[in-house]
């Protein structure tokens, strides 16, 4: 028994003493090597907040000293990069020996004031960075090299305005007037035109909720028809709207934060970025926000829930792959949308013998709205030159239900009540996407050249009742005489809707299309851009579910061709560029009065532009345009024969003047400014509407936000903020009878910003405006004064 037991034993301490053997002889071949160093800015202060990345992976913070370590380095050759929010990285490459320390220091291109502007006023001291987009042009190019105007909101501006929601943001755009459909999609109005669909990371949506601004980076809003590159099914002639997310960055990082404010609002937020195995390039981010508030008026409230992961993951030094989604959730009361009778006497909200807080509306009439969104995206390096980028969107919406309210105000003391009841709605729209981006010389002639795939399909289906549309359903609403007027609860439209026996809608559209666009630096100054897509749209029509029948099925091609010249006077600080950008609208077939079918052109839009852009660096940015844009093939009715025809001679011309300007003059002082004048009107249409401005659009647009925050002593961090955003009448109706008084908001923010923490105040439309906004179809009245206050904590 001993005998084996001093057997095993000696077995078991052969095992041991053959395995610290091995330890030591592998130990001893490659013995972990070191990277340390220090990053200080040019006037030898610490960098504290720089990262320090490792090979493109791994990635580590400096302390308080601006000291980094990497350590238990296998020996081979290291890249390491150092970056700072706003400033061009550095990159050094050493060979590492075995169990060697090396040292790499790093000299950041500022001083020690500029980082601590960065981290207390945000990155707006990179004012021309954030003009940089690769989607407008769907190729890297530079503001003053892009022919065509666009603006960018960043999310440091967005945070120090404390905006919530995407309309929000739209302050900042030059000549856009900001509103919301029935539903809560943003809307704006810009060169005399509306849109409420909005691009997101250049790909589709199909949005039935708003968009909260937790998940944004930034908002890109591309002025003019822009079919060429975004087709036509989300585009409007004045312009479009792609707004950015969040991604993941490799190292831990984040904020929590809470806001409450005016008539309950209560919101929590939080954006976690948790690298799941950085060295190998496998990053998650996730941003979740909850917010719940009431409204201004006597009845109405609204619950969001937000939740936007993201996921990137670098497979190589070719490959990249992103996942990222957002998913949001809406309960409340719908806003009541108003129009007028042509019959109405008055002429403006002014004239309404009715409460501003008044709402004819009732909060048992709770309405579900939900909005997704989900991106994948490959990137491959197909060489030095050559980049293939693979993009697959899928955008869907649900209404759970909707109850909307239009108030049509018949005569001075009387008001109809119209129910729009979407008992259930779905839609889904799936957008894929196939670029091939180059950048090469033919000759000593530079070009960069995208040529890409697109196709998209929408989906919807809904069933709707319009209650009171054909036939009175409830009781007018009687201004003079209000507690009089029945009250319209959930219980009674539930009644009214068993009644009825309504079918579903099923549309389904899509669209196969190609395009190229190719920028050729002619010289080093002067680059040319030119660009085409071709668009095969095929609508299958709407079938009714009850009836069994299939209406408005057509096909329709178009050609969108785009023109660009840039010519830089001063190389990289001041441009000249013109452009003919196009646009169209897929029309469908009409069936006449006498019976006879009329096949239509796409709708389109021509837009000549010519202007000047400015960058000066952090100091300094402007763009200065003046445009001018012809849509033709517009439908209208011409009667014949006492038939009311629809004809396809229709013209509308729009034209204006707009500038943004941007600037730094001195540390801790920032300013956003900018004009929008627009001239528009209908040049053959319809008797009565000819020579009038279209719905909802302004004539001016001034937006102005300034801020100073202080960069030295005790109070460092502390700062204040001003903007004035000023809008000039709209009209309500075709015939420009109704109007919508111009308004002009006062807003201003105190904020004291620390890197780990902030807290912020801001005040609302300071001198109580009541004023109303459209969405291209009904007014809807807006805040009056109001507060908010929030901390954030940064980790």
């Amino acid at each position: 028994m001993f005998t084996n037991l001093k057997a095993t034993l000696k077995f078991y301490l052969l095992i041991i003493v053959l395995f610290s053997i091995t330890i030591n002889v592998y130990g001893q071949s490659d013995p972990g090597g070191t990277i340390n160093g220090v990053v200080q800015t040019n006037d030898g202060k610490p960098a504290e907040f720089s990262t320090v990345n490792l090979n493109g992976k791994e990635s580590i913070k400096v302390d308080k000293e601006g000291r980094y370590s990497f350590k238990n380095l296998a020996s081979g050759q290291y890249t390491l990069t150092v970056s700072f929010v706003g400033l061009q990285p550095q990159t050094k490459t050493v060979t590492l020996a075995a169990g060697e320390t090396f040292t790499v220091d790093f000299t950041l291109s500022a001083d020690a004031q500029a980082l601590s502007e960065v981290l207390i006023v945000g990155e707006k001291y990179t004012i021309t960075s954030k003009k940089e987009s690769e989607d407008v042009a769907r190729l890297p190019l530079k503001n003053l090299e892009n022919p065509q105007v666009y603006s960018v909101v960043d999310k440091e501006l967005i945070k120090e305005q404390m905006a919530l929601t995407l309309e929000e943001s739209f302050r900042n755009v030059p000549g856009a007037a900001p509103a919301k459909t029935g539903a809560g999609m943003p809307s704006f109005f810009s060169r005399g035109f509306q849109t409420s669909e909005n691009f997101r990371n250049g790909m589709a949506t199909y949005l039935r909720t708003g968009i909260d601004l937790a998940s944004v980076e930034r908002v890109e809003t591309i002025k003019g028809p822009t079919s060429t590159l975004f087709g036509a099914q989300m585009t409007s002639f004045g312009g479009i709207v792609n707004y950015i997310t969040k991604k993941p960055y490799d190292t831990f990082g984040g904020e929590v934060s809470y806001t409450m404010g005016s008539w309950d609002l209560n919101r929590i937020t939080a954006d976690i970025n948790a690298p799941i195995k950085a060295e190998d390039g496998l990053l998650f981010r996730v941003n979740v926000a909850r917010q719940n508030e009431n409204t201004f008026q006597d009845q109405g409230n609204n619950a969001t829930m937000l939740v936007a992961p993201s996921i990137s993951y670098q497979v190589n030094d070719r490959l990249k792959l992103l996942l990222d989604a957002d998913f949001l959730s809406v309960k409340g009361i719908t806003p009541a949308g108003w129009f007028v009778s042509p019959t109405l006497q008055s002429k403006s909200f002014d004239e309404l013998n009715l409460d501003y807080k008044e709402s004819l509306n009732d909060n048992s009439l709770v309405s579900k709205q939900t909005s997704s969104n989900v991106l994948f995206q490959a990137e491959y390096k197909l060489s030095d030159k050559w980049l293939s980028q693979t993009k697959y969107a899928w955008g869907g919406g649900a209404y759970d239900d909707l109850y909307i309210f239009d108030f049509i105000w018949q005569e001075e003391s009387s008001v109809n009540r119209i129910l729009r009841a979407f008992t259930d709605e779905k839609t889904a729209r799936k957008n894929f996407q196939q670029n091939f981006i180059g950048d090469f010389t033919i000759g000593s002639l530079r070009n960069r050249l995208v040529v890409g795939l697109d196709y998209l399909t929408n989906y919807r289906k809904t069933r709707y009742d319009g209650l009171g549309y054909g036939g009175a359903v409830f009781a007018p609403a009687n201004l003079n005489d209000l507690p009089s007027t029945p009250v319209i609860r959930m219980e009674e439209v539930q009644t009214i809707l068993a009644e009825r026996n309504t079918g579903q809608n099923i549309t389904k559209e899509s669209s196969y299309s190609a395009y190229a666009s190719d920028v050729l630096n002619l010289t080093d100054q002067l680059t040319v851009m030119a660009s085409l897509r071709v668009d095969r749209f095929i609508s299958d029509g709407t079938t009714n579910t009850l009836s069994r029948v299939k209406t408005g099925d057509y096909t329709q091609t178009a050609f969108s061709p785009k023109f660009g010249l840039v010519y830089q006077i001063v190389k990289e600080k001041v441009s000249l560029f013109a452009n003919y950008l196009n646009g169209f609208k897929n029309l469908g077939n009409r069936i006449q009065p006498n019976g006879d079918i009329s096949v239509f052109k796409p709708q389109q839009a021509g837009q000549w532009e010519g202007g000047l852009k400015v960058d000066l660096s952090d100091k300094f940015n402007a763009t200065v345009s003046y445009y001018n844009i012809d849509v033709t093939n517009s439908t209208r009715t011409e009667v014949r024969d006492s038939m009311n025809f629809t004809v396809q001679d229709g013209t509308q011309n729009s034209k204006g003047i707009e500038v943004e300007i941007i600037g730094k003059p001195f540390a801790g002082f920032n300013y956003v400014a900018s004009y929008g004048y627009n001239d528009n009107k209908f040049t053959k249409a319809n008797d009565n509407v000819v020579g009038k401005r279209a719905l909802g659009t302004p004539e001016h647009v001034l937006n102005v936000w300034v801020s100073y925050a202080l960069i030295h002593g005790k109070a460092r961090g502390l700062g204040v903020g001003v903007g004035n955003s000023y809008v000039s009448d709209a009209y309500l109706d075709n015939t420009n009878t109704f109007t919508l008084s111009s308004y002009n908001l006062l807003d201003a923010t105190l904020f004291y910003n620390q890197p780990k923490y902030s807290i912020r105040l801001k005040a609302n439309n300071i001198l109580d405006e009541q004023y109303w906004v459209s969405d291209g179809y009904y007014a809807r009245p807006q805040k009056p004064a109001n507060f908010m206050a929030s901390i954030a904590y940064k980790f």
